[in-house]
């Protein structure tokens, strides 16, 4: 049982894809290098679209120990949409995709995870315990547990985890694509180049050719940015330098004691200087 307090995490999905070719069907797709996925480790990827924006966005790892048995973990809407673009190519490939609908994702901190499971090697980002394996990607504070077993105790309401969760990934400049941002901003928009989202070293993959002239071409690129303010902005809102020239956006934002934190996208106009709301 688990002794400390779990994030609830209902509003993730998990595709399961299953067969011979179905490491080739994400290599040549996703952003990630399949290559880096193991039994001790996991990647966090994207799919873009043929202009190169960002239409999806999930952490990628085994299934199983099988060597054809792979899991893509996101928000719901955004799986939908990796499951709807790996769909048109399945054909091609030995592979079969569904929805594992009997795992429970769940977020749980260190402290919590080390008590529980005294196995853990830390080294590790992805491990298989049995019962529930461990997904962990960046500097995130909580790892991904996920359980054949649905844990009734000790599990924080569905706002309060997905709050919870929402910060993290804000404080490790994590942006995952949800309904409304698919297909809205190139990976440099969002920040993915420095979170290793993007590997520059894999082969091609839909949109990897504008990715990449962007990435090795453009004089300046876009940045992400972390910002603390005791006010709330709306998401979507435009950030203006002194000169009220645009500058950047609001991605999104989340409740930080008394106040808020925003992930900023700032566009190549950005210079370091002071800016508004």
């Amino acid at each position: 049982m688990i002794g400390n307090a779990l994030l609830k995490l209902d509003y993730l999905s998990i595709l399961e894809i299953n067969g011979k070719g179905s490491s080739e069907l994400l290599q040549g797709q996703i952003t990630a290098d399949m290559g880096k996925v193991s039994n001790t480790n996991s990647v966090i990827g994207a799919i873009c679209d043929i202009k190169g924006r960002a239409v999806s966005s999930f952490v990628v790892c085994k299934g199983s120990s099988a060597d054809d048995n792979f899991l893509l973990i996101g928000n719901s809407a955004s799986i939908e949409v990796a499951r709807e673009i790996l769909n048109k190519y399945k054909p091609f490939y030995d592979t079969e995709m569904s929805f594992a609908s009997t795992t429970y994702i769940y977020g749980i901190d260190k402290e919590t995870l080390i008590k529980n499971f005294p196995d853990t090697e830390l080294s590790k980002t992805f491990q298989n315990y049995g019962d529930a394996f461990r997904v962990h990607y960046l500097d995130k504070q909580y790892h991904l547990l996920l359980s054949k077993k649905r844990l009734e105790e000790n599990v924080l309401n569905l706002e309060e985890s997905q709050a919870l969760w929402l910060i993290d990934d804000i404080n490790n400049l994590n942006m995952e694509i949800t309904q409304e941002i698919s297909g809205e901003f190139t990976p440099h928009e969002l920040g993915y180049p420095s979170t290793a989202r993007i590997d520059f070293e894999k082969g091609c993959y839909t949109g990897q050719e504008i990715v990449a002239r962007m990435h090795y071409r453009a004089k300046k690129l876009p940045t992400v940015l972390l910002k603390n303010s005791s006010r709330k902005y709306e998401i979507g809102t435009k950030i203006q330098s002194g000169e009220d020239k645009l500058i950047g956006i609001v991605l999104t934002r989340a409740r930080s004691g008394d106040g808020y934190s925003y992930l900023l996208s700032m566009n190549k106009s950005y210079e370091d200087q002071s800016f508004i709301f």
